[in-house]
């Protein structure tokens, strides 16, 4: 990673690099923005400029969460959006995490956003995934 990082630098100088890295902030912001507008989650670490990723959870209870979200992102979109527990401790808390790279323009950040909220339209309609569902998928991916 340090070697891609050092082989951007080169390649587009340090005015270039530095505005590759705003541009990647502004999408992240714009991503943060949008998926707390969806009024289902909140935004962890807003305001933090370090790095281009928006950390989110849901903000309250429903019968799906956000591995049932991640799951429905994956499964229908594509989207590899992972969801993890804290360490413990903290375990009963659920976090969502998108990595905002340079390969993710604007245009993909709106794509996310809204694929997002399809997600869950879809999972308020038909409920929590259910293990066949995982295992169906899990099958299909590997054959």
């Amino acid at each position: 990673m340090v070697l891609a990082q050092y082989y951007n630098f080169v390649r587009f100088g340090k005015a270039g690099y530095r505005r590759v890295m705003e541009i990647m902030q502004e999408n992240a912001e714009s991503l943060a923005r949008d998926i707390e507008a969806i009024g289902k989650f909140q935004i962890v670490g807003v305001g933090e400029e370090t790095l281009p990723l928006v950390a989110f959870n849901l903000a309250e209870e429903h019968a799906y969460d956000e591995f049932d979200i991640a799951f429905q992102l994956a499964a229908e979109r594509g989207w590899m959006l992972p969801a993890y527990t804290m360490p413990p401790n903290a375990q009963d808390v659920k976090m969502m995490r998108a990595l905002v790279k340079l390969n993710l323009s604007r245009s993909l950040v709106d794509t996310l956003h809204e694929d997002i909220a399809d997600a869950i339209s879809s999972l308020e309609e038909k409920g929590p995934v259910t293990e066949s569902e995982r295992k169906r998928v899990k099958t299909s991916v590997t054959h």
